[in-house]
């Protein structure tokens, strides 16, 4: 993705900080301006950003300062679309997988071990789950595997149908094994 960066702060070019904040940040909060007003006044709304929980150790932020601000920020709209739609059936949540997710990106820029990603299939029976949750579900920036098994039951066995690899389960790259909601909504 061209609104991707790994990079130290002084290797980043300013038209590439620029870009990912303009695609990740500028979009999503663009989008979710443009949507909320009709999602009010229609009564119900489901605002899903792809974007992790946000990360208070500097550790996570080596090579990707740019590109986690942009994320960070798509995660922060959530947030505050969540309290904005409070009590007019709108709910807004993140979601982030808790690995690399097969796809032509990620083949390209070589992330991760092939065998340790998981197929995009996940990603989608989330939103599915997420756009069925009653609107009190909302404020929560989630890791896909966490919401299933938590939320909706899901066992290990159940996410093997995830696996690229079906005989290797994936390392969690992209996420610490957290719980980052409560159960029953509200924002955590």
């Amino acid at each position: 993705s061209v609104a991707a960066a790994v990079q130290d702060i002084a290797d980043t070019p300013v038209k590439k900080y620029d870009l990912i904040n303009q695609v990740n940040a500028r979009g999503t909060f663009l989008v979710t301006k443009a949507c909320l007003p009709h999602m009010e006044k229609n009564g119900f709304g489901r605002v899903i950003t792809m974007s992790p929980p946000i990360e208070a150790q500097s550790r996570y932020y080596k090579a990707k300062t740019a590109y986690a601000m942009s994320k960070y920020s798509m995660t922060m709209v959530a947030l505050g679309a969540a309290e904005e739609g409070r009590g007019y059936g709108i709910s807004a949540n993140a979601l982030w997988p808790a690995t690399v997710v097969e796809s032509k990106a990620a083949s390209h820029f070589k992330l991760g071990d092939p065998a340790h990603r998981r197929k995009a299939s996940i990603l989608a029976d989330c939103v599915t789950h997420l756009c069925e949750e009653p609107d009190d579900f909302t404020g929560h920036a989630l890791i896909d595997d966490e919401y299933l098994t938590s939320r909706h039951g899901y066992t290990a066995e159940d996410l093997k149908k995830y696996r690229v690899d079906p005989d290797v389960e994936p390392r969690r790259l992209l996420a610490r094994e957290v719980v980052s909601w409560k159960r029953g909504g509200g924002a955590s």
